[in-house]
Formats: C-alpha cells, sequence, structure tokens
C-alpha cells in the first residue's frame, strides 16, 4: 500500500464544489427568508373588559390593587366580574409588570377565569400599556376561549382599568 493520498479527478472535484456551493448558498437563502415573516398577524375583537379597582396597597416593590368588580362585552359574550381578584403590579427598570386574576361570569350564568399578565411603560411615544390574556373554564359554550390566544391594549375611561382584547387569528 502507497501513503499518498488520492485526490478526486478533476471532473469529481468540479462536482463536489458545485454541490458545496450549492448547498451553502440554499442555507443563506433559508436564513434570509427565515428573517421575513410569511404573513400578517391578524386579529379580532374579542371584548371591552372595564374593572373597578380598589387603591392600591404598597408591598414595597410590589403594589396591590384589589379587583372590586367591573363588566365585559363583546360579540357573542357579555357579563360581570366577580370582586376578590387583584393586580399586582411590580416595579421594574423603566416600566411596570402586570400579574391580574380575575373571575369572569357570563350573562347566561357560566364561569371563566382570567389571568393576565402585561407591561407598561411611559416614553417619549407615550403610554404603552399591553396585556397578555388567559381564559380558562369547564363551559362547554365557551371552551373556545380554552384554545385561543389573545393581546389587549388599554384605553382611557373615567373611573375604571379598561381594555380592548383582541384574538389573535
Amino acid at each position: 500500500m502507497s501513503d499518498t493520498k488520492k485526490f478526486p479527478s478533476r471532473p469529481r472535484f468540479a462536482l463536489i464544489s458545485a454541490i458545496t456551493l450549492a448547498a451553502v448558498s440554499m442555507g443563506l437563502g433559508q436564513t434570509v427568508a427565515a428573517q421575513t415573516p410569511a404573513s400578517e398577524l391578524e386579529s379580532e375583537f374579542l371584548l371591552e373588559l372595564l374593572l373597578d379597582v380598589d387603591p392600591q396597597v404598597d408591598a414595597g416593590h410590589t403594589s396591590i390593587a384589589p379587583v372590586t368588580g367591573g363588566t365585559f362585552s363583546g360579540p357573542g359574550i357579555k357579563g360581570t366580574v366577580h370582586p376578590g381578584g387583584a393586580d399586582w403590579i411590580t416595579q421594574g427598570t423603566g416600566h411596570r409588570s402586570l400579574d391580574v386574576r380575575i373571575t369572569l361570569e357570563t350573562d347566561d350564568g357560566e364561569f371563566i377565569y382570567m389571568s393576565y399578565t402585561g407591561v407598561i411603560r411611559s416614553g417619549d411615544d407615550g403610554l404603552y400599556w399591553r396585556v397578555r390574556p388567559i381564559f380558562q373554564t369547564a363551559s362547554e359554550k365557551y371552551d373556545w376561549l380554552n384554545h385561543i390566544v389573545c393581546i389587549g391594549k388599554n384605553k382611557q375611561v373615567a373611573g375604571k382599568v379598561a381594555y380592548d382584547v383582541f384574538r389573535i387569528l
């Protein structure tokens, strides 16, 4: 046996080079494509949520705002917010984090547990206040709430903490 290394023939080397170049090009193309959205994010209005809250209780870096009631309404869903929930507001660097837990009762007597987290910050572009609601219910009629993703946006309503909540499609 000889210790000399066998190199591919010139045509074979050209073929290997072409395949390598094609593979690298395809990989770069996939990286660029992964940075381009496949579609626009769509949403539809789900409900308006109006909360009644008591003054905040100071607990250090976290304040607690008891939720004393409220209402919600949207296409095909309407009801009241039970007292007993709360909003835990934690001060961060340049923002506040929200952690809210409330019980909803629909006008037809079904119960829905709603929790949401969110962020509040103010900047040159004004107040940014967004929430991420999650719903849980044993109701067959409202079971669809268990399987959706939502985003809420604060709005100004005198004497209330208010949101328009949108279902992401």
